[in-house]
């Protein structure tokens, strides 16, 4: 059966064709949807993603990705303020995942937060942005970036909110 595509709803490109960072595909929590999901799955092999990287505390979707062909990868994470152990785990799985061919996709559960300053210490490394403008940069794709993200990463809150309205 055919599945139609739909762009994720909180999606960021942090690095286009490469990197992602979004929103459990379907939605998290409550408002997930198995139709959704198959449809934001379906966008994302249509970009040419091969693995699946999830920060849920949970196994949510896990399955899904097998049986759409896909690679995944779990390392759960409980909250934003307790991902500390895991940021430099995911970091360095990143900087080797997107060397190869294709691209990655980096997602929580419902909140985006710890995906926004993941992806952006990932931008930090390989490609020298700072660390803020790449918080300001998921912030502008609609990504949540909260004081917790912010201080896992080792910037202030306001200087992220300070870049947000530039243009990307």
């Amino acid at each position: 059966m055919d599945v139609t595509e739909q762009e994720p709803k909180r999606i960021w490109w942090a690095r286009p064709r490469k990197l992602c960072g979004l929103e459990r595909p379907g939605g998290g929590g409550r408002s997930h949807r198995a139709e959704r999901r198959d449809a934001e799955i379906a966008y994302l092999k249509a970009r040419r993603v091969r693995l699946l990287v999830s920060t849920s505390p949970t196994r949510h979707n896990l399955e899904a990705y097998e049986e759409a062909g896909l690679a995944w990868h779990h390392v759960p994470v409980a909250t934003t303020e307790e991902g500390a152990g895991a940021l430099d785990e995911l970091v360095a799985l990143l900087r080797a995942e997107t060397r190869r061919p294709g691209a990655v996709a980096l997602h929580g559960n419902r909140w985006t937060d710890f995906v926004a300053a993941v992806c952006a210490a990932h931008l930090h490394e390989v490609r020298d942005v700072p660390v803020a403008e790449g918080l300001a940069q998921a912030a502008r794709a609609g990504l949540a970036v909260t004081p917790d993200a912010c201080a896992l990463v080792g910037v202030e809150l306001e200087e992220v909110e300070a870049m947000r309205p530039l243009a990307a």
